[in-house]
């Protein structure tokens, strides 16, 4: 009996709307490297399904239905080249049904959505993840709410897709904060520039959470990544929550205790950058690359 094969889930930082432009800098080339070796896994990918910081519904969740994708340029003030910008990436209508209803059973309410493009947080990823358009994607909206437990459910409820081929990637930042950030923006900010010790200590807060030996089902990196929302320097790495959602998302999406998804506790900082010393793009993989029954490696 053939081995089902269980992609495995990341959370990655989005970037920015200059990401579109700066093509050779370390978000960009690391995203264009992963890509590639999604790619060319023994045993790749089918489609895609993202959730971005950037689309949040007050009435539950909502999943693109679209059988192509237009984009939604949600950024403001930039050279008319950020405009130009083109991924007519195919949707996955199929795909897109069968989470609607995992959701539903999960008691989450779902509703199909079939008009809004892809928004920045996702296309400026898939852009160089897979510059082709070689996997048709569906974007899952998140649902506003007052309990970070639910982030960590909804990824939980995805958590089956895994088996069907189906690569979940959250797209966000572990931290977030434009009141600090914009400011720096005109002070030269480089990659050398002294790191603050808050913005330090929570990525070391959220290293030590997400790294958490799985145990009783995957309750202790449940409460270690939710638990994150109560650490003292939460508000000011997300004064509003977003940006850190779908770094919650994907932590239960890549579990592997209880339900259906199976999958292994493995979990990998992919990548890591400073910027401005307030900007992180810390990024993980959880799960092992899938080997299919051809060997490979998966180091990236």
């Amino acid at each position: 009996m053939a081995k089902t094969i269980i992609q495995p889930t990341y959370f990655l930082a989005h970037g920015n709307p200059f990401w579109l432009v700066e093509k050779n800098g370390a978000g960009p080339t690391f995203l264009k490297k992963l890509g590639k070796q999604i790619l060319s896994s023994p045993s790749p990918p089918t489609s895609v399904l993202i959730v971005s910081a950037h689309w949040e519904t007050h009435d539950g969740v909502k999943v693109t239905t679209n059988e192509t994708h237009s984009l939604l340029y949600d950024y403001y003030g930039f050279p008319k080249n950020f405009y130009d910008i083109k991924y007519p990436a195919k949707g996955d209508p199929a795909m897109a049904k069968e989470t609607i209803e995992l959701l539903k059973r999960a008691g989450f309410k779902a509703q199909p959505e079939a008009d809004r493009g892809l928004d920045h947080g996702a296309f400026t990823l898939l852009l160089y993840m897979f510059p082709q358009q070689q996997l048709p994607i569906v974007q899952l909206s998140l649902p506003v709410t007052s309990s970070p437990t639910e982030y960590y459910r909804l990824g939980e409820a995805l958590r089956p897709l895994r088996s069907q081929g189906v690569l979940i990637l959250g797209a966000g930042y572990l931290l977030h904060n434009l009141r600090i950030m914009i400011p720096k923006m005109s002070q030269n900010p480089k990659e050398t520039d002294p790191i603050l010790p808050w913005a330090q200590e929570f990525i070391n807060a959220t290293r030590n959470a997400v790294l958490e030996k799985q145990g009783n089902g995957g309750q202790r990196r449940r409460d270690a990544v939710v638990g994150l929302f109560g650490n003292e320097h939460f508000r000011m790495a997300h004064p509003t929550p977003e940006h850190f959602a779908p770094f919650v998302v994907a932590a239960g999406a890549g579990s592997s205790g209880g339900g259906g998804g199976g999958g292994d506790d493995t979990v990998e900082l992919v990548h890591e950058y400073w910027f401005a010393g307030c900007e992180s793009q810390d990024s993980y993989r959880f799960g092992s690359v899938p080997l299919g029954g051809g060997g490979g490696s998966d180091e990236l």
